[in-house]
């Protein structure tokens, strides 16, 4: 599956911040950056949001969008793309959205929508589905989980390249568990607890569904847990 905008989004962040995300003065500064630039009308987010859905359609073929209704959305001031662009002057604030496309049924997908140096709103989508993972730490997080698909492939037999995310593509993920220890999300960031999700993944003609276990590191980001055990090779057709 193909991201070009979050891989040119993340690749911004080339230098994480030093001090601690959950640090009284860094939450200060968030909420600093976040008061300077307030999220955009409702009509400019859905817009820039069905935009974005139609360059992925375009990339993709499937359902052509006519519309966008927005469920939700977020901060994301703190997830480490996102603060390394606003204190570069890339982007004044960003935040995470959750959206549905009535026409093409009833799954949600996950947006980024970025208000950019020059007020410009843009927005790419990260995913289809329910997901507790930041931008950056999706980004992380996919090849990971195409890695242990392919790999659970080759043991079946089946002779598949899992070398890049490119070779699978990712369907509808969703939240599996979410632990009683799992803190809220601030700024786009869950700075403890843990959950759990399933990443469908098609590749060399078959799909695998792989759980991947998140812990909250503290900091901003999460440690991934993928058992060989929890990697599921769905039925030839499936």
């Amino acid at each position: 599956m193909r991201f070009p905008l979050l891989a040119v989004a993340v690749a911004t962040a080339l230098n994480p911040v030093a001090a601690p995300a959950q640090h009284p003065l860094v939450l200060q500064t968030l909420k600093s950056w976040n008061d300077a630039a307030p999220a955009p009308a409702s009509d400019v987010i859905a817009g820039a949001v069905l935009k974005a859905a139609l360059t992925v359609q375009k990339a993709q073929g499937g359902c052509v969008p006519t519309a966008a209704v927005i469920e939700g959305f977020a901060p994301a001031t703190g997830v480490r793309f996102v603060m390394t662009a606003v204190q570069q002057r890339q982007l004044k604030n960003a935040w995470t959205v959750v959206a549905r496309h009535p026409n093409c049924g009833p799954e949600v997908a996950r947006y980024a929508v970025l208000r950019r140096a020059d007020d410009e709103v843009a927005a790419f989508r990260i995913n289809q589905g329910r997901s507790n993972t930041n931008e950056s730490l999706f980004g992380d997080t996919l090849p990971l989980a195409t890695l242990a698909a392919g790999s659970a492939l080759q043991r079946q037999g089946v002779k598949c390249d899992a070398t890049t995310t490119e070779s699978a593509k990712l369907g509808v993920t969703r939240i599996a568990e979410e632990e009683p220890n799992l803190g809220p999300e601030i700024y786009g960031i869950r700075y403890k607890g843990s959950w759990s999700e399933v990443w469908p993944l098609t590749l060399c003609g078959r799909t695998v569904e792989v759980t991947i276990r998140f812990r909250a590191d503290g900091d901003g980001g999460a440690y991934q847990d993928i058992k060989g055990g929890l990697v599921k090779i769905l039925p030839a057709g499936q």
